[in-house]
């Protein structure tokens, strides 16, 4: 009886946690991505004017991020991919083919001409990076029919993916508890204020989800499971 305790908690935790991160990144594609696909768009986040294609390429972008992320959890549901493969696989095409692939591709150029400072864009750059390289290792495993080495490499790259939600937490957070210091440290300037937050926010979402995913894989490699809603 406690050792089918034992078992049945984690499961549900896993089910749960994996419930919430859906909730969140739906949450997060209804709210980020249609500022992106309005008219006015170049007048609400910060557009290189002397780079023509750089509206059009954050508006791929943006859109092609936000499949992605909409997809994504949604692999990770035991019910789906155990009960409906065929359902589990044509969700996983949508995810790499639709969104993880035009997605980094464009979030490089993105990256690139980012006018929010070299540290968002160098960490932005590596982030994209690895998104495209995780998921061509996903796939290669897929096609080996190496199962578990695919969903360890979904897992990373889906870490990448949900860092677009955790940077917006962290981003309202950074503000917040820098509010104090608008009058005194920053003279009063919001625009500097947000611009440390942005940069915290954007180097913390990243580093932090991709290092506590790789220490949860690790830590499952051990106990010798790894199904997070097994």
């Amino acid at each position: 009886m406690t050792a089918t305790l034992d078992t049945r908690r984690p499961a549900r935790r896993g089910r749960v946690t994996v419930l919430v991160v859906a909730i969140l990144s739906v949450a997060i594609v209804l709210y980020a991505v249609p500022a992106y696909l309005v008219p006015d768009v170049d007048s609400r986040v910060g557009i290189r004017e002397d780079v023509p294609f750089h509206l059009p390429f954050l508006v791929v972008h943006a859109a092609t991020a936000g499949i992605a992320l909409l997809v994504g959890p949604f692999q990770f549901f035991a019910s789906i991919r155990d009960n409906h493969p065929k359902v589990h696989r044509t969700l996983g095409r949508v995810y790499l083919l639709a969104g993880v692939l035009p997605g980094s591709l464009t979030g490089i150029v993105v990256a690139v001409l980012t006018t929010a400072g070299p540290i968002p864009l160098v960490t932005f750059v590596l982030l994209d990076v690895f998104w495209f390289y995780s998921a061509l290792r996903a796939y290669r495993a897929v096609r080996a029919r190496d199962f578990a080495t695919h969903r360890r490499w979904m897992m990373r790259n889906f870490a990448a993916t949900f860092a677009a939600v955790n940077l917006r937490v962290y981003l309202g957070l950074f503000i917040a508890v820098q509010l104090p210091l608008l009058d005194g440290h920053y003279g009063g300037d919001f625009d500097a204020l947000f611009s440390t937050a942005y940069t915290a926010a954007v180097v913390g979402s990243i580093v932090l989800n991709l290092v506590f995913m790789e220490i949860y894989l690790r830590r499952k490699a051990s106990r010798g499971t790894l199904d997070p809603t097994a």
